[in-house]
């Protein structure tokens, strides 16, 4: 039976997102690494635009987005990390 853990980023007090714990270290790694790739692309798209043709709403919704994503991201690596130090197999 696997072990589910709640993400950071549940804003509800019965949080609805988890990551599973006994997840294959593979893919525990590639969902963190697709998260955090996204995270600097939309961060790169952001720097290339030009500040005056944002909005307030614009900005907080990429800024969001980003911090959705990085925290999720961040969910998968510390259990990944976890298990690293228990001493099972990277990839």
């Amino acid at each position: 039976m696997s072990d589910f853990l709640p993400c950071d980023s549940n804003c509800t007090s019965n949080p609805v997102l988890f990551i599973d714990a006994d997840a294959p270290m593979a893919d525990l790694f590639q969902f963190a690494d697709a998260r955090v790739r996204a995270v600097r692309d939309m961060l790169k798209s952001l720097s290339c635009m030009g500040y005056r043709s944002l909005d307030d709403d614009d900005l907080s919704h990429f800024a969001t987005g980003c911090a959705l994503l990085l925290e999720n991201g961040c969910d998968a690596l510390n259990v990944y990390g976890q298990r690293l130090q228990r001493g099972q197999a990277a990839l």
